[in-house]
Formats: C-alpha cells, sequence, structure tokens
C-alpha cells in the first residue's frame, strides 16, 4: 500500500482527482495508522486545494465507514439529522431538538454528532447539558435506540480512528474533506438522513455523495440565508436524494403553517443558552425557537415519509411537543444513558 499512497498523494498534489475506489484505499491507510503525519498532512491539503469530489467524499466516506465502532438496533428504518455545521449563525441546537421531537412522533432516531467545532454549541455540548451521558457505553446507547426509539452516538466514540488524523487536523487549522465526513458515516447506519448544509455550497456535493453511498432517502438543506437548516427567514433550497436519483425541491416556512420570521432571538453564545432554548421549546413556549423546531422536525419527518404533506408534518412535531412526549422523551434519555 505504500507505493499505492505514495502515488494517489502524487495525482493529488498534481491536481487530479481520483476514484471513489482509490479514495477507500487511501482513506483506509489513513484511518489504520499506517501513514505518518507529514504525509497525511499533504494528503489532506492537496485534496482541499483541488476540491473534493462526490466521489471522492463517497470514498472517504466507506473508509470512514470501516473502521467505525457500529450501533446495532432492532429498526431497519433509521433517521439521523447530522449536519456539517459550519454555517456561523450561533442558533441553539436546532437539529438536536428536531431529532427528539421527531423521536417522539414515532420515528426512530440516531443522532449523530460532536462537540462544537464550528458553533457556540454542538449537539454533544448542549445535550451533555441537558443530563444526557455523551460518553455512555455501546450497550447503553443501543438499549437507549432500542428501548426509546433514540440515542446519542458521540463520533469521538464512534470513530476511534480518527485519533490518527486528530493531531494533523488541529495542526493544519483549516477545513479538510473530514469537515463534510461525520454526516455520511453514522455508526447506527441510519438508512434516511436530514442533512444541514453549513456552506450552500456543499449541499450539492453532499447530495451527490449520499446518492453514491445508496441511502434509502435523504434530504440535504441549507436556508437561501446562509443557514445550515431549514430556515424560517426565506427560501430553503433542498435536494432530495431518494432511489439513486436527486432532484430540487425550494420550501418556504408558509409551506408548513409557519410564519417568515427573524431568527435573532434563538441566537446563543453558550451551551447553557442552548439548554435553556431546548427545554424552553420543548415545555411549549412559543416563538421563533419553537416555529424553527416544528419545520426542521417537520423536514425530518418528510424524509422518512414522502407522502407526507409539509402541514400535516407541522402538526405532528407540533403535537410531540404540546402533549409533553418531546420533552418526556428527554428525561428518559438523560436517565437511561447513565445506565
Amino acid at each position: 500500500m505504500s507505493d499505492t499512497f505514495t502515488t494517489l498523494l502524487g495525482r493529488l498534489a498534481a491536481g487530479e482527482d481520483l476514484t471513489a475506489g482509490e479514495m477507500t484505499e487511501a482513506m483506509g491507510a489513513i484511518m489504520s495508522g499506517d501513514r505518518p503525519k507529514g504525509e497525511i498532512g499533504l494528503f489532506l491539503t492537496s485534496l482541499a486545494a483541488k476540491g473534493e469530489t462526490a466521489e471522492e467524499v463517497a470514498g472517504a466516506a466507506r473508509a470512514l465507514r470501516a473502521h467505525m465502532t457500529p450501533i446495532r438496533s432492532r429498526y431497519d428504518r433509521l433517521l439521523d439529522t447530522c449536519g456539517t455545521g459550519g454555517g456561523g449563525s450561533n442558533l441553539f441546537n436546532v437539529s438536536t431538538t428536531a431529532a427528539l421531537v421527531i423521536a417522539a412522533t414515532g420515528v426512530p432516531v440516531a443522532k449523530h454528532g460532536n462537540r462544537s467545532i464550528t458553533s457556540r454549541s454542538g449537539s454533544a455540548d448542549v445535550l451533555a447539558e441537558l443530563g444526557v451521558n455523551i460518553a455512555a457505553t455501546i450497550p447503553q446507547v443501543q438499549r437507549c435506540l432500542d428501548e426509546l426509539g433514540i440515542c446519542f452516538c458521540f463520533a469521538p466514540l464512534m470513530h476511534p480512528a480518527m485519533k490518527h488524523v486528530a493531531e494533523v487536523r488541529k495542526e493544519l487549522g483549516m477545513r479538510t474533506i473530514f469537515n463534510v465526513l461525520g454526516p455520511l458515516a453514522n455508526p447506527a447506519h441510519a438508512s434516511h438522513q436530514l442533512l444541514g448544509a453549513g456552506r450552500p455550497e456543499l449541499r450539492p456535493l453532499l447530495a451527490s455523495a449520499l446518492r453514491m453511498l445508496d441511502v434509502e432517502r435523504a434530504l440535504v438543506v441549507s436556508g437561501e440565508d446562509g443557514l445550515g437548516e431549514a430556515t424560517l427567514t426565506g427560501r430553503t433550497l433542498a435536494t432530495d436524494v431518494s432511489r439513486g436519483e436527486e432532484h430540487e425541491v425550494v420550501y418556504r416556512p408558509e409551506d408548513f403553517g409557519l410564519a417568515v420570521q427573524s431568527l435573532d432571538a434563538a441566537r446563543v453564545e453558550s451551551p447553557a443558552e442552548s439548554a435553556a432554548i431546548v427545554r424552553g421549546v420543548l415545555a411549549g413556549q412559543a416563538g421563533a425557537a419553537r416555529d424553527i423546531v416544528i419545520l426542521n422536525a417537520a423536514c425530518g419527518l418528510i424524509t422518512v415519509d414522502q407522502a407526507l404533506e409539509p402541514t400535516t408534518a407541522a402538526k405532528r412535531a407540533a403535537e410531540a411537543i404540546d402533549s409533553g412526549a418531546a420533552g418526556e422523551l428527554l428525561l428518559k434519555l438523560a436517565a437511561l444513558s447513565h445506565g
């Protein structure tokens, strides 16, 4: 593999694209700890300078999947709401709250996530603030999923091979392909995904990669305002990936029976502030935070059930909040995750 890796590295440095299979092989060598830091750094910077293709992203995701710790469950159909981050909006943890609401409607969710990298509060940060044991063992995570229909897959525990690139990524201090791989490597092998693209230009790249990875159905969304979620301020641009095909969809808040509105009141400076907003939303507090959770939860429900009308999906999400089911689910997750 040494000669092969060196050859592939040279081609990248010359600005050539790799096939998905070549990327899987090269990334597999990196994930196995077989390459020195200098080569890994050159590989990642050459790839970033050239610009990653969908084939390269899909190939790298296959390598990451091959080295992850799998989560087993009794469900054939699972949704993940993990996004790329990087939108710079400093909103509270919308997709994490939406995951709780979606699960409270009866759709099982394997939420994949990490601590904050590009935002004020990552999914792991806010869940820890809300009392969830983000460092739960694999059996505990699997029990949460099987018994509650929701679990949290903490990326550092699920992807131990990432230790081979952690130091290099820190030293580089720049975006690399690893910034987009997390949502493509759900440890529970989620069949459906609502994936927020933190940078609009990532949406077609991620959608095409998901298609190559044979996802059953995914909705890759980005707000026209740059938000890495479905947005309330205007249009949400989405790529629907299904049955090996992609097509574009545009959603507006009014499609879901919601009003166009500012998100300023939903911005936070810390995980504690984010957790406070999450608690308020789950307690039924009205406002932009509640509405954007309903919007994104509805998009998640539509991802799983293509025939679901947006207004119907939004009503189901609102009922999961107003009935207290979503708030109760959070309490149960916090308790069971501690075993």
